[in-house]
């Protein structure tokens, strides 16, 4: 796609430098008004010659740097693994090129619930047992 846009520009900016240089050779060789005419048209040819010329060079400067950026991209590969561990808790390490630059525990926030396999208090209430319990927010964030 990005071939196809480039030959396109390329193709029309030639046209016009063409066009415009085709102008100065055909009329310089008519009478001296043509002349004068001619060296305000020669003018405007070369300014837009030039900065066709610099239109060109900055495309290309640009399509080199993109490809660059893309194969540095190709080359690093990043990613994210989220575990959870036995204990409740939340293990987020960051893998670039196979090595681990960042890695984060998260505790779990610990919710108290009724023990019913557990003999019952005292005064009758059931055990309480303390489980982790993730928010949904803090799995989304991570």
């Amino acid at each position: 796609m990005i071939v196809l846009s480039s030959w396109n520009i390329n193709y029309g900016t030639d046209l016009i430098s063409s066009k415009a240089q085709s102008i100065y050779q055909s009329d310089s060789n008519n009478n001296s008004v043509a002349q004068s005419a001619v060296k305000v048209s020669s003018d405007y040819a070369q300014i837009l010659a030039e900065r066709i010329t610099e239109v060109d060079q900055q495309f290309e400067e640009m399509r080199e740097n993109l490809e660059n950026q893309q194969q540095s991209n190709a080359m690093k590969s990043t990613y994210t693994k989220k575990r959870f561990m036995p204990d409740g808790s939340m293990m987020i390490t960051t893998y670039e090129d196979g090595q681990i630059t960042s890695q984060i525990k998260k505790k779990p926030h610990l919710v108290a619930t009724p023990d019913y396999n557990a003999p019952t208090n005292a005064d009758g209430s059931p055990a309480m047992k303390m489980e982790s319990k993730f928010n949904l927010l803090d799995l989304l964030m991570m």
